[in-house]
């Protein structure tokens, strides 16, 4: 949105963009575009940039996967696939890829084709959910909660100490890792909870 910013007669070749995708792979400081849903001073960023306010925004890492040219339409277009970390702004890539290769460009479509162990070809549309919502058929669409947690570290307890934990009580389990686990208890998910000096404490409890 909004009126073009800048202009530039230069059309990197493919070979000149491979050449620079290196240097926006792996862990790097961005800075987020104006158009962000970020706070400064207790304000949208996108917000200020709707009222021409000038917002002053500091870099941050991020990681990006993988950066891959998957071809060029014609001299103005080039498509890429994008394997980035939490945080990262395909917006900003774009943005300082093409200042890295001395020109200036924006992104001009996104498509998101995964979250997390959520794939595109698995989703459907909003229109379908709602015909489906009354229907036995929408069992075989729903995936069961575990699959949202995949990433989270595993901790098994016996049924007793479940129990306890999911009546809100601290469950002590020597030499476990501290951050945040997600608690099974016969193959079945009993909470997701904080691990510190060996207690683990319940933060989200599940009656499945």
């Amino acid at each position: 949105e909004g009126v073009v910013t800048a202009t530039s007669d230069v059309r990197p070749t493919e070979d000149a963009i491979r050449g620079a995708l290196a240097s926006f792979t792996g862990v790097i400081d961005q800075v987020p575009p104006d158009y962000a849903a970020v706070k400064i001073d207790g304000r949208r960023a996108y917000d200020l940039a709707r009222r021409g306010e000038a917002a002053e925004q500091a870099p941050r890492p991020v990681t990006i996967h993988r950066l891959e040219l998957m071809g060029m339409a014609d001299a103005d277009h080039a498509v890429f696939e994008v394997d980035c970390g939490k945080g990262a702004y395909v917006r900003a890539l774009a943005r300082d890829l093409a200042a890295a290769l001395r020109t200036v460009g924006h992104l001009s479509e996104l498509r998101r084709t995964r979250v997390g162990n959520f794939l595109e070809g698995d989703a459907i549309s909003l229109d379908k959910l709602d015909d489906l919502m009354h229907s036995a058929a929408l069992s075989e669409h729903l995936r069961p909660v575990e699959t949202a947690l995949a990433d989270i570290p595993a901790l098994a307890m016996t049924e007793l100490q479940a129990t306890r934990l999911s009546q809100g009580q601290v469950v002590q389990v020597l030499g476990t890792e501290p951050g945040l686990v997600r608690v099974t208890a016969d193959n079945r998910l009993v909470a997701l909870a904080e691990v510190h000096d060996g207690d683990v404490r319940p933060v989200r409890v599940f009656n499945l």
